[in-house]
């Protein structure tokens, strides 16, 4: 009897231990304001999350989103950056279906085939999902993953919309800026640059929207242009980029901050203009920029060839610069009093060309005086910006791999 006792306690306290631990797994992330709703953040596109990330970060989770076919396998480049709100991280990838997942735990509320590649990163807002896809579709979800409405534009979409005051806008790869109707999707406006070119560079930027209603866009002939959000209408335009280079992909998507606009030119300078005129008030030309933020009023930070600097927006002089762990910046963001840097560079196991291969590397510096502060190897390369958002840095590599890191602790 008394064996059995036991046994019976052992099992029911095993049960008991079991369901609490689930219980803690399950518990929901606090909701904050802060949110990454789209692509680099918010509307402005300044890369700057008020959230506090404390390292070092664990992975908490990862998924397979682009799963591998015989006939189709992996992608050079994943592109579409997850957005965050309200606890949950939506993400695309070229395996053809968005998700929408618990941030904390990774469980899966729904997913939405869209039969195409998405490279576009999605935009939360106003009770809706919004995305496009490689065949021209933008497409439109309720919170709980039914379409509400599509729009076919003429050709692919790799640009996030802004969704605000009842608009979606959104660019295409044809040199196309387009403003819908939120509610039904009917065109209002379309803005077209005109090129006729029959080859174009493909710009992967999203529109970056001011708090005045202007809108700012980095076109394929190279010029930026600012168009009126409610008419649809060019205020002026500026050629910033006189030939793409084939071989970078640094930031394309323009940040708007204070009356500037800033942009990476030709050069890989960031350039600074006036949001009314386009003016040139400055140009931060130190290092060949990949990615750039603007965490607070002084300073601007810049990530390039090997380093990432910090540089008072004012003189442009340089307030710190620290080398980066390995190979060359693809992206930076802001969150609290960090920057996070991710890069790439080519891992030689044993020292054998053959076995050779991209990887990946993310790791944060102190806003303050860019001292480092952690870093971690990723499983493959990643081309696509990173999302933050309440403790935690969500991003997907290029193979096809949705990653969360959270908090940690130190060894």
């Amino acid at each position: 009897m008394r064996s059995r006792f036991s046994k019976r306690y052992l099992k029911t306290a095993l049960l008991i231990s079991a369901l609490s631990l689930a219980g803690c797994a399950a518990k929901p992330l606090p909701i904050e304001n802060t949110k990454w709703a789209t692509h680099l953040g918010d509307f402005a596109r300044t890369g700057v999350s008020a959230s506090k990330i404390d390292v070092p970060l664990v992975i908490g989770w990862d998924k397979g989103l682009s799963e591998f076919r015989f006939l189709n396998p992996f992608p050079g480049e994943e592109l579409s950056s997850p957005a965050i709100r309200n606890g949950r991280v939506y993400a695309g990838s070229t395996g053809r279906e968005l998700f929408a997942a618990d941030l904390a735990t990774g469980k899966v509320f729904w997913k939405f085939d869209a039969k195409q590649p998405i490279e576009a990163p999605p935009t939360v807002a106003d009770d809706r999902v919004c995305f496009g896809t490689t065949d021209g579709v933008m497409r439109c979800l309720s919170l709980e993953g039914r379409l509400l409405w599509q729009f076919q534009a003429r050709s692919e979409i790799v640009s996030a919309p802004v969704v605000k005051d009842s608009r979606v806008v959104f660019a295409s790869s044809d040199d196309r800026l387009y403003s819908l109707d939120a509610n039904t999707g009917e065109r209002l406006w379309t803005y077209s640059r005109g090129t006729y070119k029959t080859v174009t560079h493909r710009v992967y930027a999203s529109p970056a929207l001011s708090d005045n209603g202007s809108l700012f866009y980095l076109f394929s002939d190279g010029t930026a242009v600012c168009v009126s959000a409610s008419t649809g209408k060019e205020v002026w335009s500026r050629k910033v980029v006189k030939e793409f280079a084939a071989q970078a992909l640094p930031r394309r998507s323009p940040l708007v901050d204070s009356g500037t606009v800033y942009i990476i030119d030709g050069n890989q300078a960031v350039v600074a203009l006036s949001e009314l005129t386009g003016e040139v008030k400055g140009i931060y030309n130190v290092i060949k920029a990949s990615g750039f933020v603007v965490p607070d009023t002084r300073s601007i930070i810049i990530a390039g060839e090997g380093q990432v600097m910090s540089i008072e927006r004012s003189t442009g002089a340089v307030i710190w610069k620290s080398p980066l762990s390995h190979g060359a910046a693809s992206s930076v963001f802001s969150t609290g009093s960090s920057i996070f840097v991710l890069s790439n560079f080519k891992k030689t196991p044993l020292g054998i060309s053959y076995f050779a291969k991209d990887t990946g590397y993310i790791e944060s510096f102190s806003l303050q005086d860019g001292k480092r502060t952690w870093g971690r190897e990723l499983g493959s390369s990643v081309t696509a910006d990173a999302s933050a958002a309440i403790g935690r840095v969500a991003l997907l590599t290029n193979g096809g791999k949705l990653t969360v890191f959270e908090p940690g602790q130190a060894p």
